[in-house]
């Protein structure tokens, strides 16, 4: 119902439902949904920065960001460029900041915790309680996403066995960032509709692997 709305106008439909205390999650889903393509392409671009992360981490990343733009980021929004004092920013331009910033934090955390920790007793400091329960709930998120990039390189690896096609195209859309169905159409000499098609079916495939590889493992 939104799909004849620009970006401006379907916001400002966001803006105008939450300044009346209306639901805001079917138009700000939407709108997010346009966006979420050049998300995850600004946090592989964070990732090659900081020399780690897989493309599991773009949707957890994404989803965090949209929490932070739907809490704070609507309120925080002004419509003035930080870069460019007097240019007006779009909210998509907004948005991608946000997803920048949840990303950098993200990684960085990532280095801090992996960074080799002093052999000097005298430079050892006692934890507080806070930041013990901070580096335990840290620990055991790295550990849920290492598991779960691995059961998604397993799925792929599967996906390329059984249905090469497909694999190859969703290689092409998601981890060599190529923008577009256009181009991804033109590398596989393929027509667009049939790049469509199969990033889809490549998309359904690993769906169902992921769900076959976690019910093993909860055989297990």
């Amino acid at each position: 119902m939104f799909d004849d709305l620009t970006d401006d106008e379907l916001f400002a439909e966001v803006l105008q439902r939450r300044a009346t205390g209306g639901a805001v999650g079917e138009p700000l889903g939407s709108l997010c949904d346009r966006w979420a393509r050049p998300a995850r392409y600004v946090v592989t671009k964070i990732q090659a920065s900081y020399g780690r992360g897989s493309p599991a981490d773009a949707e957890e990343l994404y989803q965090d960001a949209v929490g932070k733009f739907l809490d704070r980021g609507l309120d925080q929004f002004r419509g003035v460029s930080e870069q460019m004092p007097g240019r007006s920013a779009s909210p998509k331009t907004f948005f991608l900041r946000i997803v920048k910033h949840v990303a950098i934090d993200f990684y960085r955390r990532q280095r801090e915790d992996l960074a080799p920790a002093s052999t000097d007793p005298d430079n050892v400091q006692e934890e507080s309680p806070a930041e013990m329960s901070r580096a335990m709930e840290s620990s055991r998120r790295r550990e849920e996403r290492s598991e779960a990039q691995e059961l998604y390189w397993r799925a792929y690896e599967r996906l390329q066995q059984e249905h090469p096609k497909e694999a190859g195209a969703w290689d092409l859309y998601h981890h060599q960032d190529v923008e577009d169905h256009e181009e991804c159409a033109r590398r596989l000499s393929i027509s667009v509709v049939n790049s469509y098609k199969r990033v889809s079916r490549a998309q359904a495939y690993l769906r169902l692997y992921l769900l076959d590889l976690q019910q093993e493992g909860g055989r297990e």
